[in-house]
């Protein structure tokens, strides 16, 4: 294969902060041939800032025929990822979904059969897995640097909703219609991050709240998480703390691994400090994905990443509706 060609199905802010540039950064043998955007000027943009020289196309159906195409990264509302995927998957085209993959695990499953029916790749986005620094928690975790793990609590809180923040006007992230919400939107990594450290959970019990006026999605949760290992941990999510917060504290036998303003400490009993520790390096999702379309297997499955982290989400909401604590 001499050159791969990517097309870019939505192009509004995580297509221009991350996958536009991430792609551009893998080589010359990556390119970006097509774009789509519901909003024509918004992939117009896209194009000019990064100076592209591709197709921008009228239509999902018009990319999805270019023969020459190899895959596509779908960047747009949640409650359209299953049906983009699945056209993208019968047109022959490697796909690399944004997170959440779907809304429902039924759907997940459809689009798990139809990428093994056609032998294509189909990836999650699920980031945290590829950065370096969560990447290297792992590692400390799995080589026993804390011992059996006991305890994991982790705090992600912001003072807005993405659409008043980071992606002004993309009033999706606040509508029920489109599967917005706290919990697919920011659980779906952090839950996610939770089950890689210390394994398959049990059950999840849910505190869910509604505070922005006007919202019909949560947009603050705290879950409570039993794993079959005995260990325990807790999720809290915000949009609406005014200072914003991000915590994370790990706690094992042996010690203890915190993520804050500091960076990575590991804390272990008879030393007076905690040892400050370098991320080092990890490969980026969009590698792993080029990799995948040419047949390598050089990360963990992403379909099944995909899947449980939407299983966690789907456990957290109905646990939140219900009062009642939820198997995954």
């Amino acid at each position: 294969m001499k050159n791969i060609n990517i097309g870019l199905i939505g192009c509004g802010k995580i297509t221009e902060r991350s996958h536009a540039p991430q792609m551009l950064n893998i080589g010359r043998k990556v390119r970006i041939t097509a774009l789509y955007d519901l909003n024509r000027k918004t992939a117009e943009a896209l194009e000019d800032k990064f100076s592209l020289e591709c197709e921008i196309c009228p239509s999902v159906e018009t990319m999805l025929a270019m023969p020459d195409l190899h895959g596509v990264i779908i960047s747009t509302p949640n409650d359209t990822h299953c049906t983009l995927t699945l056209q993208a998957l019968k047109a022959g085209k490697h796909v690399l979904v944004e997170k959440p993959m779907a809304l429902t695990l039924k759907e997940a499953d459809k689009m798990i059969a139809a990428a093994a029916e056609r032998n294509l790749h189909l990836q999650v986005n699920q980031s945290l897995r590829f950065n370096s620094t969560y990447a290297k928690i792992a590692k400390m975790i799995k080589s026993g640097k804390i011992g059996a793990p006991l305890h994991i609590r982790c705090i992600r809180a912001s003072g807005s909703s993405p659409d008043k923040g980071w992606a002004p006007g993309s009033t999706w992230f606040t509508s029920k219609a489109h599967g917005g919400g706290i919990v697919k939107d920011i659980a779906v990594h952090m839950a996610d991050m939770l089950c890689w450290y210390f394994g398959d959970v049990e059950k999840i019990h849910s505190l869910t709240k509604t505070r922005i006026k006007g919202n019909d999605v949560v947009d603050n949760a705290v879950s409570l998480f039993e794993f079959a290992n005995g260990a325990t941990g807790v999720l809290e999510l915000s949009w609406t703390i005014p200072t914003g917060a991000a915590l994370l504290e790990i706690y094992g036998t042996e010690g203890s691994i915190r993520l804050g303003s500091e960076g990575i400490e590991l804390i272990v009993p008879g030393r007076k400090k905690p040892l400050k520790v370098k991320p080092g390096k990890a490969r980026s999702s969009h590698s792993c994905f080029i990799d995948g379309i040419l047949g390598k297997a050089s990360a963990p499955n992403p379909v099944e990443i995909g899947r449980n982290a939407l299983a966690c989400c789907i456990a957290i909401e109905k646990s939140g509706e219900t009062g009642k604590s939820v198997k995954p």
